[in-house]
């Protein structure tokens, strides 16, 4: 017997963007079934549940382009951030740091590239110094902000890393001006608030650049997906009643304790959406 092909709902972000309500029912008229997707990274753990459909949906029918790539480009900025945080907390814990480095006036770079390049320069000898310390190896994600507003220069780098010695990470900086560093804090959400501040402003919308740049040397989140767990009925369930959801979630994920969930829907499509972040148990 042949297999049935199934359409999973993997632009859940950009659909569902209605939150729960008292009076919202759930249609789930379409619905073939529901996925779930873990993401592990670090201490922290994501669960994520969206519809898999009977069959295609065309999502954009009947929109304006100009909305669709608006909605677009709003969707790959939040798709990279989450990466970014994601990758933060796969790799990054509060025994590293978290920098900023400024340049003086006679050290501006010409350009956004080469400010990239000075940075980088200045990471290969950070990287050197670990070599020949014994310290291991060098791992970091940064983000470089540069606006030229025709007047004046402004750029600096956040850096996130694992270089042991603030004060010497601080003294090999050649910039021209100060540096600030500091150990991480990670909270409940482990470097969510970090990883969302590094990347704010305008000059975040993604074009043809990525958001930032990291070391090749980074564990990525462990992903799992199961097309089994959570049945339609269920799922119906759990987003009309959030203690059902919470159990659930907790149920499956018994080492780690939630604390964040929500429920949305969409007008677009049929369906629910549902999602859990936990901390692991100390």
């Amino acid at each position: 017997m042949m297999k049935r092909k199934a359409y999973p709902c993997e632009d859940y972000e950009e659909l569902f963007d209605m939150p729960q309500s008292e009076a919202r029912q759930i249609d789930n008229r379409g619905v073939c079934g529901y996925r779930m997707k873990t993401i592990t990274s670090g201490n922290i753990r994501e669960c994520e549940i969206y519809p898999v459909f009977s069959q295609r949906v065309d999502f954009t029918r009947g929109k304006k382009t100009r909305e669709s790539r608006d909605k677009q480009r709003r969707l790959n900025r939040r798709n990279a951030q989450k990466r970014l945080i994601r990758l933060l907390n796969a790799n990054f814990t509060e025994g590293d740091v978290w920098a900023t480095f400024t340049y003086g006036a006679d050290k501006l770079p010409t350009d956004e590239k080469a400010a990239h390049k000075f940075f980088r320069n200045y990471l290969r000898r950070l990287a050197y110094r670990m070599r020949r310390e014994k310290w291991g190896e060098l791992k970091y994600i940064f983000v470089t902000e540069y606006l030229d507003d025709g007047k004046k220069i402004r750029v600096h780098h956040h850096c996130v890393m694992n270089f042991p010695d603030r004060d010497l990470a601080e003294k090999m900086w050649t910039g021209g001006a100060r540096t600030h560093t500091r150990r991480l804090q990670p909270d409940e959400a482990g470097l969510e608030g970090i990883g969302r501040y590094i990347t704010k402003g305008k000059e975040f919308l993604i074009k043809h650049a990525r958001m930032w740049s990291a070391s090749r040397n980074l564990k990525q989140p462990k992903v799992t997906v199961s097309d089994t767990a959570v049945s339609r009925r269920r799922a119906q369930r759990m987003g009309m009643d959030y203690a059902e959801a919470e159990a659930f979630f907790q149920r499956c994920n018994p080492a780690y304790r939630m604390t964040f969930q929500e429920v949305k829907f969409s007008d677009d499509v049929a369906g629910v959406y549902l999602y859990a972040r936990f901390i692991r148990r100390e």
